[in-house]
């Protein structure tokens, strides 16, 4: 498996492996592309957010299974979403953070999602 490139470089679809530096919450970490960390949305997964019930168990159990780890992410993500539904593609969301799936990681958390972002 070939490391994640630069973020300039990411395309949707492409397959790479990552370090995970600092786990955020349960569905968002700080991970390495070449020479910058970035701010990375796992897909597949929404988790509580903080003051939400499961917030502290959620952060806390991708913390310790995937924390100072590789993590193997395909890039991309939809690229927005009207009345719950998504559509388009894209490699960033609106807030700047990568989209990615990452294997492995909604079995590590998925006892406290809270269902699709989008259906």
């Amino acid at each position: 498996m070939v490391p994640c490139p630069a973020v300039l470089a990411l395309t949707v679809g492409l397959t790479c492996t990552a370090p995970v530096e600092r786990i955020v919450d349960g569905d968002t970490a700080w991970m390495r592309f070449a020479d910058q960390s970035r701010k990375v949305r796992i897909i597949g997964i929404d988790t509580p957010e903080r003051g939400e019930p499961g917030f502290k168990a959620a952060t806390d159990a991708a913390r310790a299974r995937w924390e100072d780890r590789t993590a193997r992410l395909t890039i991309g993500g939809a690229k927005g979403r009207r009345k719950g539904k998504c559509y388009g593609s894209a490699v960033l969301d609106r807030y700047g953070r990568v989209l990615a799936a990452v294997d492995g990681w909604p079995e590590t958390v998925g006892a406290w999602d809270k269902g699709p972002w989008c259906r």
